[in-house]
């Protein structure tokens, strides 16, 4: 299987377990859009063949947008609410923001873990 298949499937359901828990009980994981951004440029970076950057890059798109996906499915429907460890902003900019620092730390750690290639 393509490794940005298998890490994009790791990362889509690390954020379908995010939103059906926060939908359930309406808290605020904060580190959850993080960890969903980083999972997949991990993921593709530990594939047996080290990939291309480009490939890299891509699984780092998709990790920051399966992130921002499930951000906006919680804030649209309600269940993204509470406080933030941002100093301005609430719960929403948080995730947006851990969103995408997830996806690019993924892809520094990726890159640092199987040269830069």
């Amino acid at each position: 299987m393509h490794p940005l298949w298998r890490a994009g499937r790791y990362g889509a359901a690390l954020a379908a377990v995010w939103t059906v828990l926060a939908w359930l009980n309406d808290a605020t994981y904060h580190p959850a859009p993080l960890l969903v951004g980083a999972v997949v440029p991990l993921g593709v970076a530990l594939a047996a063949d080290p990939p291309r950057s480009s490939l890299r890059l891509a699984g780092a798109a998709v990790g920051a947008l399966l992130a921002v996906a499930a951000t906006a499915a919680l804030a649209v429907s309600g269940h993204l609410k509470g406080s933030s460890l941002l100093p301005t902003g609430g719960a929403v900019a948080e995730a947006v923001a851990f969103s995408l620092a997830g996806a690019v730390v993924g892809l520094v750690l990726g890159m640092a873990r199987r040269g830069g290639g």
